[in-house]
């Protein structure tokens, strides 16, 4: 913490940087711990930012005490700052650490410069002199307080001494009242420290005297706005605004430890910090540093809520709606947090003066990056964009349009479309340069249109306006369709229209741009039929078809030529269902009835030829089956299994019957015996019972086979 209302009194520096020599140097094994509790009501115990050997070259506590005059004038505030680290620092002084006179020769002088009044010179010789121990005491008691920032230090040396409280309590509880000299933000570090030194003395105190103590007490654990915003009200009328007590609220609330304290990971602590955001974030006002530093330590504390806030899980998102970043505080504070952000916090007009300071806080790359979102989300006349660009060279000592040719992100691509729409860069005039590269082969040229190539492409590609066609049929003109290996005309028109294999399949492709009349589409459409024709003729009929399906291509292709075109594709559409709905599409009436007589009389001829050969192939199987089975006592079995198979065959069961039929009548003629096993004969009865149901065979042909039979 920094103490800069005890920068009259004491050098805190240097305080800091000889407590801090003193404690490295003991060699006591339980330094940690006496340092650990002397800091409990130290106010300035810290490990300083920069060392005592670093500062000065001064290694040990007696030779600072000797020399520290050749570093610095020695005033009472040095005096102070020494005396009372040796003071605060006693329980790990060795003796080793000053040589003879030094410390005796520097207190003598230490007390000849402050004087017995002196509040510091009382503390210290408090804390060294035991015998005298009563006698300082007393004179802390009877010492004439004025100022808060006394009464605070002297509780730092007398933290359990009821006197002194009763003494000074009336005169601390007005030193932060209506009256009061200290500031909320500037010295918030003492107001910390005096709650969390009162709390424990206010329990039970009824009396209404202490009552902003007991307001700031409360400040710990309660969210002011709550009920009705009471707590609020009644810090009005001690002299605190809402701003302040929205400050006040939080860093008691998180610094001040307390037995009871509210988690502060919980939705309590969460809506006491975005009070503050709400607080000093809008509006064009500007508030003391200390306010935006809050600011900073609760959006990296808050910015991913544990509890969400009405089912936000950000904290900026929590905020009002209307919120607008109208200040350079505001906008810096919130500059780290930018990605979980809306874009709009860190848009930087530079038609307005005001933010002219950035340019300065952000670095060249951070300031450009802001740049290139306000002029891709802003909205800007012509005029106001030229100031824009303007300012920003005369901020920066370089033009912005140069960007193009250093470097290609996705935000620069909509800026260089912006630009090129308000005629603010020339597409044309750059094509030109480039065309005049190409044909002069330029060695560089690759290396010199990297990028800048690249957002050409992206201003022609899609057709977007009326310059981006005039670009293209320019490019096609002067270097040809296939163009170069980084500005192909060709495979920009294939990225526009969709024209790769992939997608003409799919009918993704559609030839069609809303900013093209009618003759601009067909004179596209006829360099790209031509490169298909000659350079892709696989897929040439597919791409025609495929254009010819989309509503849109009615818009530039008479109906006649349409009506023409496709009865030239269709003998080379082999997709049945692309095929039908070109003929839907484009026949004449005549047509799609003789379409469909020949598509009946084709579904007819194909089912008989279907027929003729599943009733070839049920012979064929049959037959094979005689081949394996012939003359063996599975014959009979293998036939009833065929027929058993073919009964639930549908459209092919009476096939099946003649088939077995025919070969039984053939097998079982004549008057002889048919020899077989007995379990042959038992599949013979099944077959016949099987056909006799089927009424494949009548019944004397059935008794006339059974009686043929003989089991051998």
């Amino acid at each position: 913490m920094e103490w800069k209302s005890y920068e009259e009194w004491l050098d805190i520096t240097l305080y800091r940087q000889m407590t801090n020599l003193i404690y490295k140097l003991s060699s006591n094994e339980e330094k940690y711990k006496i340092y650990m509790q002397l800091k409990e009501n130290d106010m300035f115990l810290e490990k300083p930012k920069v060392d005592m050997e670093t500062a000065y070259g001064l290694h040990y506590p007696g030779e600072v005490l000797e020399r520290i005059g050749e570093h610095l004038t020695l005033t009472k505030q040095t005096y102070r700052a020494l005396g009372l680290a040796l003071a605060r620092m006693m329980p790990l002084q060795e003796t080793c650490m000053f040589n003879g006179t030094q410390k005796d020769l520097f207190w003598k002088k230490m007390k000849q410069i402050l004087g017995e009044k002196d509040l510091f010179l009382i503390s210290i010789n408090y804390i060294c002199e035991e015998k005298e121990k009563n006698r300082w005491k007393q004179a802390m008691h009877a010492y004439p307080f004025e100022r808060a920032e006394e009464m605070l230090f002297a509780m730092s040396i007398l933290p359990d001494d009821e006197t002194l409280w009763e003494g000074i309590k009336q005169r601390l509880a007005d030193s932060f009242s209506k009256n009061r000299k200290i500031s909320v933000f500037t010295e918030w570090n003492l107001f910390v420290w005096m709650v969390g030194k009162v709390m424990t003395k206010l329990k039970g105190y009824r009396k209404k005297d202490l009552d902003i103590l007991k307001l700031l007490v409360k400040l710990t654990g309660t969210n002011a706005k709550n009920a009705d915003a009471v707590l609020e009200k009644r810090m009005r009328m001690f002299g605190y605004s809402d701003k302040e007590t929205a400050f006040l609220n939080f860093v008691l609330m998180y610094f001040v430890e307390r037995p009871d304290r509210i988690s502060l990971s919980g939705l309590t602590a969460e809506k006491i910090g975005l009070n503050v955001l709400e607080a000093f974030l809008p509006g064009k006002e500007t508030y003391p540093e200390e306010a935006y530093v809050l600011c900073s330590r609760i959006l990296r504390t808050y910015g991913k809520l544990s509890v969400r806030i009405d089912g936000k899980e950000r904290l900026e998102k929590c905020m009002n709606e209307t919120f607008r970043v109208e200040n350079v505080k505001t906008f810096l504070t919130l500059f780290p947090f930018r990605s979980n952000e809306p874009e709009e916090w860190h848009y930087i007009d530079l038609t307005e003066e005001k933010w002219d300071p950035l340019v300065k806080e952000l670095s060249s790359e951070e300031f450009e990056a802001c740049v290139t979102d306000t002029l891709k989300g802003k909205t800007y006349s012509t005029k106001s964009l030229l100031k824009y660009l303007e300012r920003y060279e005369n901020l920066t000592g370089s033009r912005y349009q140069d960007v193009f040719w250093k470097k290609s992100e996705p935000e620069l691509y909509a800026v260089f479309n912006r630009l090129i729409l308000h005629g603010i860069l020339d597409g044309k005039k750059y094509l030109e340069e480039f065309v005049k590269d190409y044909k002069n082969e330029e060695p560089n040229l690759k290396k010199k249109w990297e990028f800048m190539a690249g957002y050409l492409k992206s201003e022609i590609k899609g057709l977007c306006n009326e310059h981006s066609y005039l670009m293209l049929k320019f490019l096609i003109n002067e270097i040809g369709m296939d163009g170069c290996e980084f500005l192909s005309p060709w495979r920009i028109l294939k990225e526009t229209f969709s024209l790769g294999y992939y997608a003409i399949q799919h009918r993704e492709c559609e030839f069609f741009s809303p900013v093209l009349g009618k003759e601009e589409h067909r004179e596209l459409f006829s360099m790209v039929e031509k490169k298909f024709f000659y350079e892709y003729p696989d897929i040439y009929p597919e791409y025609l078809t495929a254009l010819l399906l989309k509503e849109s291509t009615a818009l530039w292709l008479e109906q006649s030529e349409a009506y023409e075109l496709s009865k030239l594709l269709l003998p080379f559409i082999s997709d049945s269902y692309r095929r039908e709905t070109l003929y839907q599409k484009y026949m004449t009436e005549e047509d799609r009835k003789r379409y469909q007589e020949r598509k009946e009389w084709l579904k007819e001829q194909k089912k008989r030829i279907d027929h003729w050969k599943t009733e070839k192939n049920i012979k064929q199987q049959f037959n094979q089956i005689l081949r394996e089975n012939r003359k063996t006592d599975k014959e009979i079995q293998s036939i009833y299994e065929f027929y058993k198979n073919g009964r639930y065959s549908y459209g092919h069961k009476k096939l099946y019957c003649k088939i077995v039929s025919s070969y039984l009548k053939d097998n079982f003629t004549g008057t002889a015996k048919k020899p077989m096993a007995k379990k042959e004969a038992l599949y013979l009865l099944k077959l016949a019972e099987n056909m006799y149901q089927d009424e494949c065979m009548e019944l004397p042909e059935i008794t006339e086979l059974i009686e043929r039979a003989e089991v051998a």
